[in-house]
């Protein structure tokens, strides 16, 4: 997920060899032997022998064993998140990653159109090619809404990519694929695999109470373990003066459901759970059957809840106008003391808080039980956090796999010794210093990190990947910080830079995920729009959020939520209910 790393570091390490192909400028790798011998082993770890030719001889898509003999292109589309940091002079169509891969691997990226990714720029963007029926590039990688991508499988202009998978997916990828189940299943139409996974790290979307902590130590507020105990604590940020600015412009907690009401960031659907449900997905009700959460008795519960939160000034007058960045803004600028968000916020958006508010101090904690004892919260099932689809006139579409295939070989988990043992190019994410340790500071090493734009913030080619973040091992993550919030030492270069580059509050963070593991309320709908979600989902989700909004802002009286249910279900909701069913017993009988 989107990481960023501003924090001092010095790493003690012997490196085998010095990565010279990536420092400075980062443009002449092409002659560094370790490059092309890095591009060789990924191929060779990744179980496809089938694709290669081991006495080096080029096959019949040009790949020679390491890289395209000629530099083959893959087109694709673009939309930069925040998290996303240049060079002076450096763009997301000139860097050092795009250099990289067309000098090693024989892969040269070129984009069709960027956008920068605020306001779902990059999904609107993408619903406008599909509307209007303008051909797609080579390449889609999304993140978001499963409902744009069933549009772009639905378009008819991607590939099945099982057989592909199958013949060129590395070892390292299938293996993160197959630890869970049901993977494939969102993107799977007629038995055809339509899209391939982006794997994200277990427990990496599970969420967690972010508290302004020096908020809390200034008005002498002991952590929460119920609903009433945070609502105690945000009833003394509104109304205690918690900045100390003597007026009354702080909030309780920063959430925005201008678009959903499960979101990942600034979420609110935890509160849904301490009422026995979470919105938005489908859940196991006691008799095995899944019901929709939105029209859950618990949600009432829930939207009354919010109604006093509302009332009191808990939360923003603007929440049902903000989306997930919109919400996270109002805690690092200082506005809220309080969001529930994933576990590596530290690395970003919080450094923004601590460039607003100077002395400000953040510290996770669980998430507080409800009234009856409940706690419920979303969960990050299965580890897919996007999904990449193929045109079907693409000329080399088995070069996406070989693409991810090198960052799962040499990337996700890189070797003492190996070419990227301390991050992707010297003098972007990483330096030495002259006693030969390594650091990651820019701030304190200008010299050492040239032409830096923003020094508050590591320039990290590894965004710039089709992939999102190079690759990821699902269980990797959460292994290695449970490791070191257990106070062991890190061994690997993996968990050597992890514990270098994680914040302490991180690290707490995600032992505090994994102690409350089992709250965690799984999505058991993981198929495709059923057909009456197709035509119904639009509607009813209107109504859903229209209803939410009413009723939290006090246009409409609670009770506005049981006639919300009947319409639902008269339009179309139970028919949709019927259908999440039947795939449900299908695919459980699999």
């Amino acid at each position: 997920m989107q990481l960023k790393r501003v924090s001092s570091v010095l790493l003690v390490s012997a490196l085998a060899f010095s990565v010279t192909a990536c420092s400075g400028n980062g443009n002449n790798a092409q002659n560094e032997p370790a490059a092309t011998k890095a591009a060789a082993e990924s191929t060779n770890a990744g179980g496809n022998a089938s694709a290669t030719n081991a006495a080096g001889n080029v096959d019949e898509t040009g790949w020679d064993g390491s890289k395209y003999v000629e530099p083959i292109t893959l087109t694709t589309v673009k939309g930069i998140g925040t998290n996303y940091f240049f060079k002076n002079g450096e763009t997301m169509e000139n860097n050092v990653m795009q250099s990289y891969m067309k000098d090693n691997l024989g892969i040269d990226v070129k984009y069709d159109w960027i956008v920068t990714d605020t306001n779902d720029a990059y999904k609107t963007k993408l619903r406008l090619m599909l509307s209007s029926g303008e051909k797609m590039p080579d390449v889609i990688t999304y993140r978001g809404d499963m409902e744009t991508v069933n549009m772009l499988i639905d378009s008819g202009q991607f590939m099945d990519i099982g057989d592909l998978f199958d013949k060129y997916a590395g070892d390292n990828y299938k293996k993160g694929v197959e630890l869970n189940a049901d993977t494939w299943l969102p993107v799977t139409r007629d038995g055809q695999r339509m899209a391939l996974p982006v794997l994200d790290y277990a427990y990496n979307d599970d969420m967690l109470l972010w508290l302004r902590q020096d908020w809390m130590d200034k008005l002498g507020l002991q952590p929460p373990k119920t609903l009433a105990d945070f609502e105690a604590i945000m009833d003394a940020f509104v109304n205690k003066d918690p900045d100390g600015n003597g007026k009354k412009d702080t909030l309780g907690i920063a959430t925005g459901f201008k678009n959903t009401f499960l979101g990942w960031m600034g979420d609110i659907s935890w509160l849904f759970g301490d009422y026995g449900t979470l919105p938005g997905q489908w859940n196991k009700s006691a008799d095995g059957t899944l019901t929709y959460g939105s029209i859950d008795p618990g949600a009432k519960q829930a939207l009354a809840t919010l109604k006093t939160w509302m009332d009191k000034g808990y939360i923003s007058k603007d929440s049902g106008l903000k989306d997930e960045n919109g919400a996270a803004e109002l805690f690092t600028k200082g506005q809220a003391g309080a969001l529930v968000g994933r576990n590596w916020m530290p690395d970003w958006p919080f450094g923004d808080l601590l460039n607003n508010v100077p002395g400000a101090k953040y510290k996770g904690y669980p998430l507080p039980a409800g009234p009856d004892g409940k706690i419920g919260a979303q969960s990050g099932n299965p580890s897919v956090n996007g999904w990449m689809l193929i045109n079907k006139d693409a000329k080399n579409p088995e070069a996406l796999l070989r693409y991810y295939n090198f960052f799962f070989d040499n990337w996700a988990n890189p070797e003492k010794g190996s070419e990227f043992e301390n991050g992707f190019a010297e003098g972007y994410d990483w330096a030495k210093l002259p006693d030969g340790t390594i650091t990651k500071d820019p701030q304190k090493y200008p010299d050492l990190f040239p032409d830096y734009a923003d020094r508050t913030h590591l320039v990290e080619p590894i965004y710039y990947t089709l992939t999102f973040e190079g690759a990821r091992q699902p269980s990797l993550y959460a292994d290695t910080m449970s490791k070191l919030a257990n106070g062991e030492a890190p061994v690997t270069p993996y968990e050597i830079q992890s514990a270098a580059i994680r914040k302490p509050e991180n690290i707490e963070a995600m032992k505090i995920v994994l102690e409350q593991k089992d709250i965690r309320m799984k999505n058991y709908f993981q198929g495709p729009l059923t057909e009456t979600m197709k035509q119904k989902n639009e509607l009813l989700n209107k109504l859903i959020n229209q209803t939410y909004s009413k009723i939290i802002y006090g246009q409409s009286p609670i009770d506005e939520f049981d006639t919300m249910v009947d319409n639902w279900k008269k339009s179309g909701g139970d028919q949709i209910t019927k259908e999440v069913n039947d795939w449900y017993n299908s695919a459980s009988s699999k």
